[in-house]
């Protein structure tokens, strides 16, 4: 994947055996390139009570403000090398809008709203920056929007649970392309599932607190 990699392809040596392992299924992928590979899709779901009304977490979550390193909690995923999220612009409003969401290293998605409704819903599909490409030998195999693996959309949903207090669910949808499809779909849920539970860490915390730094 290539997120744990920087524009220059360096990754970090104290976890490199760790994070070996964790790609294992996308790194063999290649050996079999004679076989078809088996197209499955996955939609990794997670949800947070947050103690603001609607319209507050609306407001942090279809443009997300810089994110400092400070406000992200600590998962092992960050430990392994991937990259950190640094904020989420839009350049209008509306269906059609065009999300840039961008993670530490210089690692971009673009991101086109397919869903807007105010307050209850953001939907968007995500496509890899083209201009990403890490110069190591596991590029073709463990690149997001790659052969093997992808990121197709993503979707924010508010929950109203009464006065100043609602749910927030994000899930994303994954295209797995390898021959292990089950082992890498645990290792899709594992790490999306610490990188979507961080994000609503931070929208939490500056909902209940007030505006996240400019």
């Amino acid at each position: 994947m290539s997120l744990l990699l920087d524009r220059k392809g360096r990754r970090g040596s104290g976890n490199l055996p760790v994070a070996a392992f964790l790609l294992l299924p996308f790194v063999v992928a290649p050996l079999e390139q004679q076989w078809e590979e088996p197209h499955q899709t996955r939609v990794m779901r997670n949800s947070m009570e947050i103690g603001s009304a609607p319209a507050v977490v609306w407001d942090q979550i279809h443009e997300v403000a810089a994110i400092r390193r400070m406000e992200i909690p600590s998962q092992w995923i960050y430990r392994l090398g991937f990259p950190r999220p640094v904020a989420a612009t839009l350049d209008r409003e509306g269906v059609g809008g065009k999300r840039h969401a961008t993670f530490e290293g210089g690692v971009s998605f673009y991101e086109v709203v397919t869903h807007w409704e105010p307050s209850v819903k953001l939907a968007f599909s995500i496509q890899a920056d083209p201009e990403f490409i890490p110069h190591t030998a596991f590029d073709e195999h463990i690149i997001v929007g790659g052969r093997f693996y992808d990121v197709l959309d993503g979707t924010y949903e508010i929950e109203e649970m009464g006065p100043g207090r609602c749910r927030l669910h994000l899930s994303s949808t994954h295209r797995l392309s390898t021959r292990f499809n089950a082992y890498a779909g645990w290792w899709s849920e594992w790490v999306m599932d610490q990188i979507q539970g961080s994000i609503l860490e931070v929208i939490r915390k500056r909902c209940e607190s007030g505006p996240g730094p400019a």
